[in-house]
């Protein structure tokens, strides 16, 4: 029963995310008013992808200033890459680029905004619990706001999977929301829309949604289960940065893998 329970949170999570790609593609990457589907023009995308740029330098500063002065990745993967946003930054830093997202329309809305950008040394790949369309190792595996979506069971082993393909000497950056501080009535809210029929269309309308939206799957993670994974791959340095992000607590772990660490 517990077998058959994971898989139906697995399915659930992949068809949501499949139809949030479908509508609304650019708000279930960035949850703000201004990427709505409906009023996603010019202005909107260029502050969607200047947020792509700026989040990737940030990320390649904080690397370089807590971890490896040095660093300069050539071959990089985006787990979660959705529509592409941090895709076009990482394709102008590095040699080759692998872009693993579950939805099959996100990573058609990828491809496009890929080629309109001239990007052309990114791989785009549809993830599976295995990983198995991935090859070789990496020197930055990046995730960032996708494994909250994620039931934690299954998070824990693609991050597993995720670190095997880190090479020598490589850095991960990876994103947990790791507890929660909601009050009663969102708590309520969020009761109502699992459970009662038409509530989390009612909601999606006060929050100017499109009504057929689904609820996003939201999930915390166990820092010391996070962190024997990283033993495990041998990753030493860690640098963790917390964040807020409304009534979620979160950490961005960025870590090395040892440079004689052995062989994926």
């Amino acid at each position: 029963m517990k077998q058959r329970r994971t898989v139906l949170s697995r399915i659930g999570s992949d068809q949501a995310w499949e139809r949030i790609g479908r509508a609304d593609p650019y708000f279930g990457v960035l949850s703000s008013p201004q990427f709505h589907q409906e009023r996603f023009d010019d202005a909107a995308r260029e502050a969607f992808f200047a947020s792509g740029s700026a989040h990737i330098a940030d990320v390649l500063q904080t690397v370089r200033l807590h971890l490896d002065r040095s660093f300069k990745p050539r071959r990089a993967l985006d787990f979660g890459c959705g529509v592409g946003r941090l895709l076009m930054p990482l394709c102008r830093e590095c040699d080759e680029v692998v872009g693993l997202d579950v939805s099959p329309s996100m990573l058609e809305m990828a491809r496009r905004n890929l080629e309109a950008s001239g990007c052309h040394n990114v791989r785009l790949v549809q993830s599976d619990d295995g990983l198995a369309e991935v090859e070789g190792t990496f020197d930055l595996i990046h995730s960032y706001i996708v494994f909250q979506h994620i039931p934690v069971a299954r998070g824990e082993a693609l991050t597993d999977a995720l670190l095997r393909r880190l090479s020598p000497g490589g850095v991960a950056v990876l994103h947990y929301p790791y507890d929660r501080t909601a009050s009663k009535t969102r708590k309520a809210v969020n009761w109502a829309r699992r459970t009662i029929p038409g509530a989390n269309a009612l909601v999606n309308v006060v929050q100017g949604r499109n009504p057929s939206s689904p609820l996003y799957q939201m999930n915390t993670y166990d820092l010391h289960r996070l962190y024997r994974l990283l033993e495990k791959h041998e990753l030493r340095g860690v640098f963790t940065r917390l964040l807020r992000n409304g009534e979620y607590h979160g950490v961005v772990l960025h870590a090395q893998r040892s440079y004689t660490a052995n062989p994926a």
